[in-house]
């Protein structure tokens, strides 16, 4: 059986770089009865994903899967009994073992306003249900989107619909408990001028479906406020769980990746995590926290130690760029994030911060960051 070590350096290489999947592979896969592709291509988290776990049952992975081979030197490779042997180029023994997660059977069926579930909420790594309720944000409307986001992609595309209601979301979970693949339930939105950035529509939402499934853990994903009442508001509603993402702690690169949101200022995100802190708990708050944009590797541990110190959980992860609108692939170094994650998790050990007791959203999936998993090598 694979260790817990090896699980996190395994994990931490193919975040950072992807696998190469041969699109000639994908008719002989689908011959198999095996749905594998580039997934999705647009949305407001990691594009151009699938989910796979370790051969401990166990760890979940969200990889990018890539067309080009001088992206990464791991390939997709057969897949034997249960697993695909994902190889490297350089090396006689596959590089690691994975199984797909395959897509739920949800995704085709209609809510009943007749609307493709798949349209309506996605599945993030094996039993998250996951949506964006307001498919635009402000900061694309006036040309000052974060880079990294592909929010909008997705309505150009046809994939989804502009706003989704308390009442389709929640046919979306009915459906997916029935399969078994729905423990809770990871919200998010675009940025919306009106006050409370969104706020009100998340109360809505919230309340509909606890009142449906009131056994279903709840994350809400939200800018900070000015005022902190509406973090009340949605711990009220429903949330169990909050995440306020600064994404980038170095100021002069959030400056340049997010011209928009760095007109907030990075003190309104510590009062707002130490005060969602007191309404949702210890290890109930969370941020991302974007790798690979050129920040120096010192000084983002040193931010890092302060954000965990205040006590919310870093969510860490390499940039993915948006799949069509790339030249080259991933930048960081994945010997540098493992330092990164090991370094953070000694922190996280220190300050009694433990990622493994949040209840539900980013942070429970685990899919995109190996923090989890080295909280559990220490």
């Amino acid at each position: 059986m694979i260790d817990k070590y090896t699980i996190l350096k395994k994990k931490t290489e193919l975040l950072c770089k992807g696998v190469y999947l041969d699109e000639n592979l994908i008719n002989n896969y689908k011959s198999q009865g095996i749905t594998l592709d580039f997934g999705r291509k647009g949305g407001a988290g990691p594009l151009g994903g699938r989910y796979f776990t370790f051969e401990d049952e166990e760890t979940i992975i969200n990889i990018a899967l890539w067309n080009k081979k001088n992206y990464t030197n791991l390939k997709l490779g057969k897949k034997v009994n249960d697993y695909f042997e994902i190889s490297d180029n350089g090396g006689k023994d596959p590089f690691v073992k994975l199984k797909l997660v395959p897509y739920p059977k949800y995704y085709n069926l209609k809510t009943s306003d007749g609307i493709l579930m798949k349209k309506i909420a996605l599945m993030h790594g094996k039993d998250c249900v996951a949506t964006t309720v307001y498919q635009k944000c402000k900061y694309w409307a006036c040309g000052e989107g974060c880079q990294f986001c592909g929010i909008e992609l997705s309505l150009d595309q046809g994939t989804t619909i502009l706003e989704k209601n308390a009442q389709q979301i929640t046919e979306v979970i009915s459906a997916a408990k029935q399969e078994g693949r729905c423990s809770h339930v990871t919200l998010t939105s675009g940025t919306t001028e009106e006050d409370g950035k969104g706020a009100k529509r998340y109360i809505d939402i919230l309340k509909g479906i606890k009142k449906h499934h009131p056994d279903i853990s709840l994350h809400v994903q939200i800018e900070p406020f000015k005022d902190f009442a509406y973090i009340d508001q949605l711990k009220e509603a429903g949330a169990d769980t909050i995440g306020i993402h600064v994404e980038i702690l170095d100021n002069d690169i959030r400056r340049k990746i997010t011209p928009g949101k760095f007109k907030i200022p990075y003190s309104l995100f510590e009062e707002n995590w130490r005060y969602a802190l007191e309404v949702f708990g210890k290890n109930q708050v969370e941020t991302y926290i974007l790798t690979g944009l050129g920040e120096d590797t010192d000084e983002l541990i040193e931010s890092i130690e302060k954000v965990v110190a205040i006590g919310v959980v870093p969510y860490i992860t390499p940039t993915r760029p948006i799949p069509e609108m790339v030249s080259n692939a991933p930048s960081i170094n994945h010997e540098l994030l493992l330092e990164i994650y090991l370094k953070t998790a000694k922190m996280m050990k220190n300050y009694r911060v433990d990622p493994l007791k949040n209840i539900a959203g980013c942070v429970r999936c685990g899919g995109c960051s190996a923090i989890n998993e080295a909280y559990k090598a220490l």
